[in-house]
């Protein structure tokens, strides 16, 4: 875990606003496919799934976990395929309808800002039914997620289009050149592979696709958040995040590799200077964000564009400050399955005491008054 403070060239390094993103139009088997033409990959933290050896990255830094986009022009779709780690969709405002299943016609719809993990090992794809531009975020488990295996159909129809895909996870181009003769080529899975992959019933999958209008949100869930000019709110969609709202549930709890949360804070306000042990990753979704790291005479601090991808590492002493009109929103991904537990500075703890707010033995908020009756409070 870090404990220096960041430096400038290493901070700017780690924010990656939408005019850095670097569009890869060959990462994937499909990208001939007729509906598929004009699609694009982009790798901000981790190489992801790509098939292109070549696919920019712009942090490649371990942080348990990958970010990346798909890039559709209006109309474009992204073909079926499945995953052997997760694949959770967040959306800052794009619409789309996802289908699923091996050549099915179950369809799921979503706009605006959303979250949608889909289970391993279950094939899915996805369109762009909007008018404008989509560009999708996707949070993938694990450092090294194994790649992905494409419906046999998306093999076959690539493969009238010159492309094949080698048995190490990389594209072979027949009309480039490349020649098919003792190169060992991925085979499509088979009826009895196919046969063998669980069947989601619709409800489930609908209660893994989380809208904004169905996030629950607390305005108790960090200890700043009494303090004067601190108001914040959190609302956990996978894992339990960095709430400290006992009463907190989030809707998917499974393991991913990472939780995933929505913050906001309203204008004139920040969440305070803190820190913790995991690696933690930002999807900005509004305007009016800043970033500040580190304390005292090593403060830095950035302006973050909406659309952007950040890396924050562990250890950096971190605050979010919102520095515009309107409430600022983003999605905030820490690496592990577990709570992301807090460090906050000692000034920070003293200012919630006097308004009677401290932490437990568990982590959770609670009236200082009752914590201070044992003989060892927290913090």
């Amino acid at each position: 875990m870090q404990t220096d403070p960041i430096g400038n060239e290493e901070l700017d390094r780690r924010i990656i606003p939408p005019s850095e993103f670097v569009a890869d139009a060959s990462a994937f088997i499909d990208v001939r496919l007729p509906d598929s033409q004009g699609k694009h990959n982009f790798s901000f933290i981790g190489p992801g799934v790509s098939q292109n050896p070549d696919q920019h990255v712009n942090v490649r830094d371990p942080h348990g976990f990958n970010i990346g986009a798909a890039g559709l022009p209006p109309g474009t779709v992204n073909n079926q395929h499945l995953h052997f780690t997760a694949e959770v969709f967040v959306s800052i405002g794009t619409n789309v309808e996802f289908n699923v299943d091996i050549d099915s016609d179950r369809q799921f719809p979503a706009s605006g800002r959303f979250v949608f993990s889909l289970p391993t090992w279950m094939f899915r794809g996805f369109r762009n039914v909007g008018e404008d531009y989509a560009l999708l975020y996707a949070v993938l488990g694990e450092d090294d997620t194994g790649g992905i295996l494409w419906s046999p159909k998306v093999l076959h129809q690539a493969a009238d289009t010159g492309l094949y895909l080698r048995d190490d996870d990389t594209l072979l181009d027949t009309t480039a050149g490349d020649v098919l003769e003792g190169v060992d080529i991925v085979p499509p899975m088979s009826e009895d592979d196919l046969g063998s992959l669980r069947a989601f019933e619709s409800e489930e999958l609908s209660g893994r696709l989380i809208n904004e209008e169905e996030l629950v949100w607390s305005d108790r869930a960090l200890l700043d958040s009494v303090l004067p000019g601190r108001a914040s709110r959190l609302a956990p969609v996978i894992g339990w995040g960095m709430t400290m709202d006992r009463n907190h549930v989030p809707p998917i709890s499974n393991p991913h590799s990472f939780t995933l949360e929505w913050l906001t804070v309203p204008p004139g306000n920040r969440m305070s200077a803190h820190r913790h042990s995991d690696q933690q990753a930002l999807i900005v979704a509004t305007e009016g964000w800043e970033l500040e790291v580190n304390l005292g005479d090593d403060a830095l601090s950035r302006p973050l564009e909406e659309g952007s991808a950040v890396s924050v590492p562990a250890g950096v002493w971190r605050s979010f400050i919102n520095a515009g009109a309107d409430d600022a929103v983003m999605c905030v991904v820490n690496g592990g399955d577990t709570r992301t537990k807090l460090e906050w500075p000692a000034e920070t703890i003293e200012a919630a005491r006097r308004d009677d707010w401290a932490v437990d033995a568990g982590g959770y908020l609670a009236p200082f008054h009752l914590i201070e009756r044992t003989s060892k409070p927290i913090i």
